[in-house]
């Protein structure tokens, strides 16, 4: 019992449990649908010509795909996060190499230095 506004005793209500798509052995009872190749294929394409998704591109996709709304934008939100993450490999690599060239050059130059010294 809690007291409501005026003082009345009011029973408190527990909220609902929500039965969500797991059941009782934590099976998923909805089977995680993969995308058809076509699907794929348009989703890259669409992605290659521009990486961000304006709401008119992604209710448009979701329609010729037959996907929902929502999946073509989790599509996205993921194709970027892997662009980004492959970005920033790539400039890793190439900043690895300079430093190399780098520090072989001052390892020449120290070496001409004791050449000289010596």
């Amino acid at each position: 019992m809690i007291t409501g506004v005026g003082g009345e005793m009011k029973q408190a209500s527990l909220p609902m449990m929500e039965v969500n798509q797991f059941d009782y052995d934590g099976n998923n009872q909805d089977k995680k649908k993969r995308l058809t190749s076509e699907q794929l294929e348009a989703l890259e394409n669409s992605f290659q010509e521009e990486i961000k998704l304006d709401p008119d591109r992604k209710m448009k996709l979701a329609h010729e795909l037959g996907l929902q709304p929502r999946q073509v934008a989790v599509w996205f939100q993921n194709r970027r996060a892997r662009w980004k993450a492959k970005q920033l490999e790539r400039l890793y690599d190439t900043l690895k190499q300079e430093f190399e060239a780098v520090f072989r050059e001052k390892q020449k130059l120290q070496d001409e230095v004791r050449m000289c010294m010596s």
